[in-house]
């Protein structure tokens, strides 16, 4: 029973993550098959290799396994384990592409949709306040009117979907796929300068 604790983890998955910490390694296998899935879309949409993928995908059940002791269950293990795997990304993101690291990392914090999204959207400010160089504001002013208000509002003056929608009078999904696109843009710039560096 979990009386007197504050603790949002669904039960099922709290039992499992007891009987792991008491030794009983066989139920870490059943949270694995739960949630794998999970994993491997947040990296085959970040890598766009399959064995890729697979790999990242073991090495953050492997994480979550050795930092299990750490989840107190004030959020859903969906929750805990999907920013492991976003910050992991991130990290990697960041280590191969320091340049276009503050872009690209917000650009892969959002490969989840609605409730998800919501649980990273304060992290994703913060990260693009940090990361906000000028030459990501000038990838930001060459997009179309169309796609730049959306973004500029969200990421810059840190206004929440709700808020952007009731400014711009926006339907919700057509909001969110204005952003994702001006991001998908901004993306295949930086992509194509990549290339061109190379050659």
């Amino acid at each position: 029973m979990r009386e007197n604790l504050p603790i949002v983890c669904n039960q099922e998955d709290w039992d499992c993550i007891q009987k792991v910490l008491h030794g009983d390694f066989n139920s870490f296998e059943l949270l694995m098959n739960r949630y794998q899935g999970l994993v491997y879309s947040q990296a085959i949409k970040a890598f766009r290799n399959e064995t890729e993928a697979e790999d990242f995908t073991q090495d953050i059940f492997l994480k979550a396994f050795e930092s299990l002791s750490t989840f107190q269950g004030r959020s859903q293990f969906s929750t805990w384990l999907f920013v492991i795997a976003r910050n992991e990304i991130i990290r990697r993101y960041r280590r191969e592409h320091p340049e276009v690291a503050g872009l690209d990392a917000l650009i892969l914090a959002e490969t989840e949709k609605d409730k998800q999204r919501e649980v990273a959207s304060e992290q994703e400010a913060k990260l693009l306040k940090q990361e906000s160089s000028e030459k990501i504001r000038n990838l930001v002013e060459s997009l179309p009117e169309l796609y730049r208000k959306p973004i500029s509002l969200h990421y810059f003056e840190n206004m929440s979907y709700k808020e952007i929608s009731k400014k711009l009078n926006l339907k919700m999904n057509t909001l969110k796929s204005y952003i994702f696109r001006g991001k998908e843009i901004m993306r295949d710039w930086l992509n194509k300068e990549e290339n061109e560096k190379q050659e």
